[in-house]
């Protein structure tokens, strides 16, 4: 087996465990694996939305996040002018403010998030 097929697997038995105490209400379990689980959630969505050029700038927004800087997360947002790299970039942002427990700076960043789709959405519309 190789190193990435082994890599997966144990990672799919991760997600088995997470899932497994879910079925039988274990909130400690989960609790137990929270980090990991978010920390693999976060890399995918790393790796599949974003570019490289682009991992610097989410890297801020991931310490604006931490740090709990409302101010500077909606300042790091205002600098893309995607609406849906802004979109997918405070999915991923919220994601991580709920995992510090930041419920205002996750408000805010589906706030922003949503606001971008819907205006792309109206934009779109207004295309056709």
């Amino acid at each position: 087996m190789s190193d990435e097929t082994q890599e997966m697997q144990e990672l799919l038995e991760q997600i088995e465990r997470v899932l497994d105490a879910a079925e039988e209400n274990d909130l400690d379990a989960i609790y137990d694996h929270r980090a990991a689980i978010v920390s693999m959630y976060a890399q995918a969505m790393v790796e599949f939305h974003f570019e490289e050029s682009q991992l610097d700038w989410l890297n801020d927004l991931l310490a604006a996040v931490e740090s709990d800087d409302i101010a500077g997360c909606r300042r790091l947002l205002a600098l893309e002018e995607d609406g849906e790299m802004v979109f997918l970039a405070t999915q991923f942002a919220a994601v991580m403010a709920g995992f510090f427990h930041h419920d205002e700076c996750l408000t805010v960043l589906q706030a922003i998030g949503l606001q971008a789709l819907l205006k792309k959405i109206h934009r779109q519309r207004q295309g056709n």
